[in-house]
């Protein structure tokens, strides 16, 4: 399996574990801080499969304020989305968990083609 598939897989499995998270966390204020550590946590681990052992979470907090510029319209309206719907017992918890989904998919392509770059860049 290559990186980018790897990588993919570790995407994959943040969906399904940041859906859960955002439909448990129905205290507003609790679905934005506990993406953020997730999304952290996900760049973390991208990190590791395309730079190894050696990369750091102070490197993956470098990485995420690069990629979270480009990124920052998009998940600053789903996280006002999100948070909203903390409001809106039972079906505004439900409907988190497609939002949540979609922002941690991009954000985790993003991850991927910024390293994916990265590796272009070296071996040019």
């Amino acid at each position: 399996m290559d990186n980018k598939e790897s990588a993919r897989k570790w995407v994959r499995g943040y969906m399904a574990a940041g859906t859960t998270i955002v439909v448990a966390a129905v205290v507003p204020g609790s679905t934005s801080a506990a993406l953020s550590i997730l999304e952290l946590t996900m760049c973390y681990h991208i990190g590791r499969i395309y730079q190894g052992e050696t990369y750091s979470w102070d490197d993956a907090r470098i990485a995420m304020q690069v990629i979270g510029v480009a990124a920052l319209t998009a998940k600053g309206a789903a996280s006002v989305a999100l948070e909203a719907l903390n409001f809106a017992p039972v079906y505004g918890w439900v409907a988190k968990a497609p939002i949540a989904a979609g922002v941690i998919k991009a954000l985790g392509e993003a991850v991927i083609a910024y390293y994916e770059s990265l590796d272009a860049k070296q071996l040019g």
